[in-house]
């Protein structure tokens, strides 16, 4: 696998009984990305995931669209049992092969450790990791003795500094001085 690969999806589940996975695209192109033929690494993340999957190419058969996901069959995975071993797998593809982002878009993989501020108290911590919800995406951001999710939505964020590595949230009001004032993790 060389080169630099990002993150494209993630495996749900298995769906019917002919090998397809039921994949939430983490792509502003899946279409393009989960195209017939095209080539997806992967890896297992999820606890009790098969590793066997582990950075390996697999060339897609055939993409399409189903409500908020996408259905993806890949070669050699032709029945549910062994699309249930892919639950939990996560999908790349090499950056080269990718789409750069625009002006106001990043990598997912860019918002770990990226400093986040809270619009009226100043630093809150970086972001340590992320992680997608079916209401969109979540930041984990961690403090010196605290931790918070933080939906990475126009709700929450007003602004994301790509070159400075920085976000910029509103919190609102009363979450963001438990949030500061929260008691140490143990």
């Amino acid at each position: 696998m060389p080169g630099t690969h990002m993150v494209v999806g993630r495996v749900r589940k298995a769906f019917g009984l002919k090998g397809e996975l039921l994949v939430h695209p983490v792509t502003t192109e899946p279409d393009a990305v989960f195209a017939s033929g095209r080539v997806v690494f992967a890896r297992s993340v999820a606890p009790g995931a098969a590793r066997t999957h582990d950075l390996q190419p697999h060339v897609i058969q055939r993409s399409r669209p189903f409500k908020d996901a996408w259905l993806v069959k890949v070669e050699h995975v032709d029945d549910r049992n062994a699309a249930d071993l892919w639950r939990g797998v996560e999908l790349s593809a090499p950056d080269a092969e990718l789409r750069a982002p625009a002006e106001n878009e990043l990598y997912l993989h860019e918002l770990v450790g990226m400093q986040v501020r809270e619009a009226s108290l100043g630093a809150l911590g970086a972001v340590e990791s992320w992680y997608p919800l079916p209401q969109g995406l979540v930041l984990e951001v961690r403090g010196p003795e605290w931790r918070a999710d933080i939906p990475f939505n126009e709700a929450f964020v007003r602004e994301v500094d790509r070159a400075a590595r920085t976000i910029v949230v509103a919190l609102p009001e009363g979450l963001a001085e438990r949030t500061v004032n929260a008691k140490p993790e143990r």
